[in-house]
């Protein structure tokens, strides 16, 4: 058992710290608005270059 508790401390000891709330950076994607633009275009959202798609990404923080 008590091996069992050594790893266990051991484990404790490399787990990360959390990540608090005012840590995280928020991203909104506007979906809407990037599936009527790859429409207008005439093709899917995932053939969209990665430019274009980023221009329907916000970034908070």
């Amino acid at each position: 058992m008590n091996g069992l508790m050594n790893r266990y401390r051991e484990s404790l000891k490399n787990t990360p710290k959390p990540v608090m709330p005012s840590q995280i950076l928020m991203t909104h994607l506007d979906l809407k608005g990037l599936m009527a633009y790859a429409k207008s275009k005439n093709v899917s959202p995932a053939d969209l270059p990665e430019q274009e798609k980023n221009r329907f990404i916000m970034k908070n923080g």
